[in-house]
């Protein structure tokens, strides 16, 4: 082959070469175990130390605004076997709430005897739904303490709640728009699920 073909020829490679950039070739990190961690998958976030007594223990119950709790738990019977469980009225009776079981899961159906009362307002606002998740803690006020020093709104509480607990509701624009209650239960009832556990 002469000088000048071998030229052209190393030409057009170097043309071919610019046209398809070189593709990188991507290795996964191996974890300890030598498998490849997924892609997007996070690190764990570990829980505070030296907070005992500050820690969710479980899922109290989800609450439901409603302005026919009866309706509503009728339907929750008929359509997915719910057992309908204690009334209680609070804030002097402009509050009534209505208890379903679900299998593990409680509902708590809150229906507003006064159109003053906050949860009317949620109503005549944003319509019935989802108001706010109650989480079990053994110690309130030492949870209330760890919120606020990481940065999330105390609404209100300690104060009473259904079936002698004591709640507090923490802030919606500080959690997403979601909120939460956090609920303790009175000693003995906690100790009682203690033995049955």
């Amino acid at each position: 082959m002469s000088a000048a073909r071998r030229g052209v020829r190393a030409a057009g490679k170097a043309r071919s070469a610019k046209a398809e950039p070189r593709r990188r070739r991507v290795r996964a990190t191996p974890k300890a175990s030598g498998r490849a961690k997924p892609a997007g998958a996070s690190r764990r976030i570990e829980p505070a130390r030296g907070n005992a007594g500050a820690a969710v223990t479980g899922l109290s119950h989800i609450a439901i605004a409603t302005a026919g709790a009866d309706a509503l738990a009728q339907a929750l019977a008929a359509a997915l076997g719910a057992e309908r469980g204690a009334e209680e009225v609070l804030d002097g009776g402009a509050l009534r709430l209505l208890f379903v079981r679900l299998g593990p899961v409680t509902l708590e159906l809150i229906e507003p005897r006064s159109p003053d009362h906050t949860v009317a307002r949620f109503l005549a606002k944003r319509g019935p739904g989802l108001h706010h998740v109650s989480l079990e803690v053994p110690d309130l006020e030492r949870m209330l303490e760890r919120c606020r020093a990481a940065g999330v709104e105390v609404i209100d509480g300690p104060r009473p709640g259904a079936h002698g607990t004591r709640v507090a509701f923490l802030h919606p624009k500080s959690l997403s728009g979601v909120l939460l209650e956090l609920c303790e239960r009175p000693r003995r009832a906690r100790r009682q699920a203690a033995r049955r556990g």
